[in-house]
Protein backbone atom coordinates (compact mmCIF):
# COMPACT_ATOMS: atom_id res chain seq x y z
CA UNK A 1 0.00 0.00 0.00
CA UNK A 2 2.92 2.53 0.65
CA UNK A 3 5.10 1.47 -2.41
CA UNK A 4 1.74 2.40 -4.27
CA UNK A 5 1.20 5.65 -2.70
CA UNK A 6 5.01 6.57 -3.30
CA UNK A 7 4.56 5.82 -7.08
CA UNK A 8 1.46 7.75 -7.37
CA UNK A 9 3.40 10.98 -5.55
CA UNK A 10 6.26 10.35 -7.90
CA UNK A 11 4.43 10.09 -11.15
CA UNK A 12 1.65 12.74 -10.22
CA UNK A 13 4.80 15.41 -9.36
CA UNK A 14 7.62 14.53 -12.20
CA UNK A 15 9.83 17.27 -10.70
CA UNK A 16 8.96 16.28 -7.28
CA UNK A 17 12.14 14.16 -5.28
CA UNK A 18 14.42 15.33 -8.41
CA UNK A 19 16.54 17.63 -6.48
CA UNK A 20 16.21 15.55 -3.22
CA UNK A 21 18.60 12.87 -4.64
CA UNK A 22 22.41 13.29 -5.37
CA UNK A 23 22.71 12.78 -9.30
CA UNK A 24 25.52 10.54 -10.17
CA UNK A 25 28.34 13.23 -10.15
CA UNK A 26 27.38 14.41 -7.15
CA UNK A 27 26.84 10.29 -5.73
CA UNK A 28 30.26 9.98 -7.10
CA UNK A 29 32.24 12.73 -5.64
CA UNK A 30 30.33 11.95 -2.34
CA UNK A 31 31.69 8.61 -1.86
CA UNK A 32 35.72 9.75 -3.19
CA UNK A 33 36.22 8.87 -6.47
CA UNK A 34 35.65 12.10 -8.20
CA UNK A 35 37.64 13.99 -10.26
CA UNK A 36 39.24 15.67 -7.14
CA UNK A 37 41.63 14.02 -5.42
CA UNK A 38 40.91 13.92 -1.52
CA UNK A 39 44.26 13.21 -0.07
CA UNK A 40 47.84 13.49 -1.12
CA UNK A 41 50.23 11.68 -0.12
CA UNK A 42 54.30 12.38 -0.91
CA UNK A 43 57.33 10.09 -0.58
CA UNK A 44 60.70 12.34 -0.57
CA UNK A 45 64.23 12.21 -0.11
CA UNK A 46 67.28 12.75 -1.81
CA UNK A 47 70.05 10.45 -3.35
CA UNK A 48 74.03 11.24 -2.11
CA UNK A 49 76.83 9.65 -3.93
CA UNK A 50 79.97 9.49 -1.67
CA UNK A 51 82.71 9.40 -4.10
CA UNK A 52 85.70 9.38 -1.77
CA UNK A 53 88.13 6.89 -1.89
CA UNK A 54 87.08 3.90 0.72
CA UNK A 55 90.23 5.24 2.84
CA UNK A 56 88.83 8.86 3.18
CA UNK A 57 86.03 9.99 5.20
CA UNK A 58 83.23 8.68 2.97
CA UNK A 59 80.64 11.82 4.05
CA UNK A 60 83.71 13.80 3.17
CA UNK A 61 81.38 16.30 0.22
CA UNK A 62 79.42 13.95 -1.13
CA UNK A 63 77.71 14.77 -4.47
CA UNK A 64 73.49 14.59 -5.71
CA UNK A 65 72.61 11.62 -7.98
CA UNK A 66 70.83 13.19 -10.94
CA UNK A 67 68.33 10.96 -12.96
CA UNK A 68 68.07 7.71 -10.67
CA UNK A 69 64.95 5.76 -10.69
CA UNK A 70 63.53 5.35 -7.37
CA UNK A 71 60.25 3.71 -6.98
CA UNK A 72 58.34 3.31 -3.22
CA UNK A 73 57.34 -0.40 -2.90
CA UNK A 74 54.52 -1.64 -0.30
CA UNK A 75 54.20 -4.90 0.62
CA UNK A 76 56.89 -7.45 1.58
CA UNK A 77 60.03 -8.19 0.61
CA UNK A 78 59.65 -10.18 -2.64
CA UNK A 79 58.01 -8.49 -6.42
CA UNK A 80 55.95 -6.15 -5.74
CA UNK A 81 52.18 -6.79 -6.66
CA UNK A 82 50.83 -4.37 -9.44
CA UNK A 83 49.24 -1.46 -8.18
CA UNK A 84 51.85 -1.87 -4.78
CA UNK A 85 54.29 0.69 -6.09
CA UNK A 86 54.90 3.90 -7.60
CA UNK A 87 58.00 5.34 -9.86
CA UNK A 88 60.10 8.43 -9.72
CA UNK A 89 63.51 9.83 -10.97
CA UNK A 90 65.64 11.94 -9.18
CA UNK A 91 66.27 16.16 -10.69
CA UNK A 92 69.77 17.73 -10.80
CA UNK A 93 69.84 18.20 -6.25
CA UNK A 94 69.32 14.41 -6.37
CA UNK A 95 66.18 15.37 -4.86
CA UNK A 96 63.02 13.06 -5.60
CA UNK A 97 59.27 13.24 -4.91
CA UNK A 98 57.05 10.66 -5.73
CA UNK A 99 52.89 11.51 -5.07
CA UNK A 100 51.61 7.77 -4.29
CA UNK A 101 48.46 6.70 -6.02
CA UNK A 102 45.22 6.94 -4.34
CA UNK A 103 44.83 2.70 -3.57
CA UNK A 104 48.08 3.74 -1.38
CA UNK A 105 46.40 6.60 0.68
CA UNK A 106 44.61 4.27 3.23
CA UNK A 107 47.50 1.77 4.10
CA UNK A 108 47.27 1.36 7.91
CA UNK A 109 50.93 1.92 9.34
CA UNK A 110 52.73 3.17 5.73
CA UNK A 111 55.96 3.87 7.61
CA UNK A 112 55.87 -0.06 8.53
CA UNK A 113 55.22 -1.14 4.99
CA UNK A 114 56.42 0.86 2.28
CA UNK A 115 59.97 1.93 1.62
CA UNK A 116 62.36 3.28 -0.87
CA UNK A 117 63.79 1.45 -3.28
CA UNK A 118 67.15 3.08 -5.67
CA UNK A 119 66.39 1.10 -8.93
CA UNK A 120 69.07 2.64 -11.19
CA UNK A 121 71.87 4.80 -11.35
CA UNK A 122 73.09 6.41 -14.42
CA UNK A 123 75.97 5.12 -15.83
CA UNK A 124 78.05 8.19 -15.42
CA UNK A 125 77.47 8.53 -11.62
CA UNK A 126 80.65 6.90 -9.67
CA UNK A 127 78.29 5.40 -7.22
CA UNK A 128 77.37 2.87 -10.00
CA UNK A 129 78.11 0.20 -8.57
CA UNK A 130 76.82 0.60 -5.16
CA UNK A 131 73.01 -0.02 -7.00
CA UNK A 132 74.13 -3.48 -7.81
CA UNK A 133 73.59 -3.86 -3.85
CA UNK A 134 70.04 -3.77 -2.73
CA UNK A 135 69.00 0.18 -1.41
CA UNK A 136 66.00 0.01 0.52
CA UNK A 137 65.21 2.55 2.78
CA UNK A 138 62.26 3.28 5.29
CA UNK A 139 59.98 6.35 5.28
CA UNK A 140 59.30 8.52 7.86
CA UNK A 141 56.14 11.01 8.30
CA UNK A 142 57.52 14.35 8.20
CA UNK A 143 54.66 16.52 7.79
CA UNK A 144 50.80 17.14 7.87
CA UNK A 145 49.23 19.98 6.06
CA UNK A 146 46.36 20.78 4.11
CA UNK A 147 45.33 17.65 3.26
CA UNK A 148 48.91 16.74 2.20
CA UNK A 149 51.14 13.60 4.05
CA UNK A 150 55.07 13.76 3.56
CA UNK A 151 57.03 11.05 3.93
CA UNK A 152 60.87 11.43 3.73
CA UNK A 153 63.60 8.90 3.18
CA UNK A 154 65.88 11.63 4.19
CA UNK A 155 69.36 11.03 2.61
CA UNK A 156 70.06 7.69 0.77
CA UNK A 157 73.87 8.09 1.00
CA UNK A 158 75.33 5.60 -1.67
CA UNK A 159 79.45 4.78 -2.04
CA UNK A 160 81.40 4.32 -4.83
CA UNK A 161 82.95 0.51 -3.34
Amino acid sequence: MLVLVVVVVFLGHPTLGSSDFLGRDDSVQWAGYGEEKLSTVVIAGTILCNAAEPRQNPSTNPHPVSGARVSVVCGGNRKAKKGSAAKGRTDVSGRFAIDLPSNLHAIPDLEKVCHVRVVRIPASSPCIKACAAKHNKAIALSSVEQGIRTYTTHDIHLSRT
